[in-house]
């Protein structure tokens, strides 16, 4: 009965998963088989190559190594329990398979919190890394990306609700960093704001000058917003420069939890911050890392020690397991994952600050 149960638990854990929010899924998963990830880079100049002449042989090059750095996957882990009050409420004439889908239920809606929890952990981390190139953990550890100050765009003398901004050339000199940095070379970009963002940049003069539409030429075309991923609303398309760029608004928050000492607990904030935007080329080189999962799902065979040490690839591992103390018995379920959200290339993007 009990291994039904768990499988029973499991089944319904996935179909109650929802899916993964807007910033995560600029980031490419990838599933680890340990707990850590070492990220590889080098920046290579756009040199070219010096003619040489014939019989002489060829010219040395120094290759600068690669820039390698480690960083521990966090864990992320749930957990809630069910009592014996909690499992025999069951009602007059029910069955046990009533009592055992009632447990199951009970144990479902708490996983579904708990895996909606991380998952915004997961939406957290991308913010953090994308807007402040560094991910702060509990304890305050940080995972540093290192990214560059000339990156982080303050507009704050000249904030896009007034009339001596120019968002256009703001946006193509950002382009150009990121290119130049980046040392890419494309010609799409999306920008998304929060709402504030995004009122001033529609209704910035410059802006609107820039679409040329009372010339007979259309570099601009926006529209009525559609909500093109869940949660993001796709507002059209802006030329600037030689480049096109999406503009979407995205406006989901979170609440910051209470008890551990973060500062403004229990206040919401934007994934995007207030009057920011974030610039990045489309199919950026962003990786969304899974650590692997210690199972403790994993059967136990009687005398032989270490059954549940064993190491599991999955996103999230939802759990459960009873407790005897005292002759009382407790069910303990919850959830758990280890992501780590890496905007591998760094330089790629940049962001803007100060718009209002």
């Amino acid at each position: 009965m009990a291994d039904v149960i768990r499988k029973a638990m499991e089944v319904g854990f996935d179909k109650k998963q929802k899916p993964s929010m807007f910033l995560a899924n600029l980031f490419k998963k990838v599933q680890l088989k340990g707990i850590k990830v070492e990220i590889q880079g080098r920046v290579v100049e756009g040199y070219y190559s010096v003619d040489t002449k014939l019989g002489t042989g060829g010219r040395y090059n120094s290759l600068d190594e690669y820039d390698k750095r480690d960083f521990t996957v966090p864990e992320y882990n749930d957990i809630a329990s069910l009592n014996e009050e909690d499992v025999f409420k069951a009602q007059l004439g029910q069955t046990e398979y009533d009592q055992t889908a009632n447990i199951l239920n009970s144990i479902n809606d708490g996983q579904e919190i708990f895996s909606d929890k991380q998952r915004r952990s997961e939406e957290k981390q991308a913010s953090d890394g994308l807007f402040y190139g560094k991910i702060t953990l509990a304890g305050g550890n940080k995972i540093d990306f290192k990214k560059k100050d000339t990156h982080k765009i303050s507009v704050s003398t000249a904030k896009w609700n007034t009339a001596n901004a120019d968002p256009t050339k703001v946006l193509s000199n950002a382009i150009s960093l990121c290119m130049k940095d980046g040392k890419i070379g494309v010609s799409e970009w999306n920008l998304i704001f929060e709402s504030k963002g995004l009122d001033a940049l529609l209704g910035n003069e410059n802006f609107r000058k820039n679409s040329k539409w009372n010339d007979g030429i259309k570099r601009t075309d926006i529209n009525m917003p559609v909500e093109a991923t869940p949660g993001a609303m796709f507002h059209g398309r802006a030329t600037i420069g030689g480049y096109i760029v999406n503009i979407w608004s995205y406006d989901e928050a979170y609440t910051v939890p209470k008890g551990f000492g973060f500062a403004n607990e229990g206040e919401q904030f934007g994934y995007i911050p207030a009057g920011c935007a974030l610039l990045v080329p489309m199919n950026p080189n962003f990786k969304r890392y899974y650590g692997a999962i210690n199972n403790t799902n994993a059967p136990t065979t009687p005398g032989i020690g270490g059954n549940k040490l064993q190491l599991v690839e999955q996103e999230q591992l939802p759990y459960a397991y009873d407790v005897l103390e005292d002759g009382s018995a407790t069910t303990k379920y919850g959830v758990k994952s280890r992501p780590l959200l890496v905007p591998v290339d760094i330089d790629c993007f940049a962001t803007i600050h100060n718009i209002v």
